[in-house]
């Protein structure tokens, strides 16, 4: 059984003598038909106190003076909260929290640090999450930027295929400022500039287009906190997946240096006016590497193929080791083309008499 609190028994009883103290003194006055109504309301006081549903209101009361504890939620882990933040998370927290008070900002980030999100989804439709609060049911949050049309993207990925710089950075995880030029010659911005570009709602009441509330700025804390790790979802706040970019700026390009080309490469079409000899003229020659069909062929070798290029389109490996697996595998096509090569240039690698004996094709 619960005990009552040592405070309430102690009202009750200077209460209760206080009435009585009361109901004496109006017996003995000239208004006795006022003590019934007198000492009623005293009464219901009384009971309105004494009621055993006081002290555990008092308790909850005191209890939801902060917001209800949630289990397993997304908790901010940075140990230098929003300072030093790299690009482009800087920026994206500046324009989420530049307008939030300090008081506000402070509560937001102890939201984030005790774990108040249950979700947190980053789509390229937008961000949603949900944050517990005071009342029983979470809050739901939503942070939405303008999204570039598939043409901008196409553009985008066109401006940044014709420079090695931006595809090499990415591959290897990072951010540099140098990734807004090409939206910038569109007219564009990979990070919003302004709040008209972007939209927060909560449904907690507080929440206004000219300022955010606790809740809104601890999903951008947590925002913040994702971008650092990962800043391709810069490029998914803005319509189109970090992965799907970075998947279309290889291909891309491959295709302006001509990788692919390179790569799988199809022999050369003659485009000299002269005649080719006839098959039954070149019998001695015509297994010899390079097509040589004469031997005095003076026809320049062919230009050579771009270093890697299939190994540079395809990307860096997920597979994890000792050694990089693209480096093994680059080795590995060193060493067959060397040896391609030597064979080419040795001379008498296949005989003519081997060459011109029939019985070894019918074999």
């Amino acid at each position: 059984m619960n005990q009552p609190d040592p405070i309430l028994p102690k009202s009750i009883v200077q209460l209760n003598a206080e009435r009585d103290a009361l109901a004496e003194s109006l017996a003995k006055s000239d208004f006795v038909s006022d003590v019934p109504e007198i000492i009623n309301t005293v009464s219901v006081g009384l009971r309105a106190i004494a009621t055993p549903s006081f002290a555990p209101n008092f308790r909850a009361q005191r209890r939801q003076e902060g917001p209800r504890r949630l289990k397993h939620g997304i908790r901010f882990r940075r140990k230098e909260n929003l300072d030093a933040l790299p690009w482009p998370a800087a920026p994206w927290t500046t324009l989420l929290c530049e307008s939030a008070p300090q008081g506000l900002l402070d509560e937001a980030l102890d939201y984030a640090r005790q774990g108040q999100t249950a979700s947190l989804i980053i789509t390229a439709h937008g961000v949603e999450a949900a944050v517990q609060g005071r009342e029983p049911r979470a809050y739901q949050v939503r942070i939405d930027a303008d999204v570039f049309s598939g043409s901008d993207w196409e553009r985008v990925v066109q401006i940044m295929a014709r420079e090695a710089l931006y595809s090499a950075k990415l591959l290897a995880g990072e951010m540099p400022p140098q990734v807004e030029a090409p939206f910038q010659s569109l007219g564009l911005t990979l990070v919003p500039t302004s709040m008209k570009e972007v939209r927060c709602t909560c449904n907690c009441g507080q929440c206004t287009p000219t300022a955010s509330c606790k809740h809104v700025v601890c999903v951008a804390a947590l925002l913040a906190e994702r971008l650092a790790g990962d800043p391709l979802l810069a490029f998914t706040l803005r319509g189109l997946d970090g992965q799907k970019l970075l998947e279309r700026l290889q291909e891309a390009r491959a295709i302006a240096t001509r990788g692919i080309a390179r790569a799988h490469s199809m022999p050369p079409i003659a485009d000299s006016g002269t005649h080719a000899p006839p098959i039954d003229a070149c019998l001695a020659h015509f297994w010899r590497p390079l097509g040589e069909c004469t031997p005095d062929s003076t026809e320049s070798l062919p230009e050579p193929f771009a270093a890697h290029a299939l190994l540079k389109r395809l990307g860096q490996s997920p597979l994890g080791g000792k050694f990089p697996l693209v480096g093994l595998l680059a080795s590995i096509y060193e060493s067959i083309a060397l040896e391609g090569q030597k064979l080419r240039d040795e001379e008498g690698a296949l005989p003519d008499a081997a060459l011109n004996d029939d019985s070894s094709l019918d074999d």
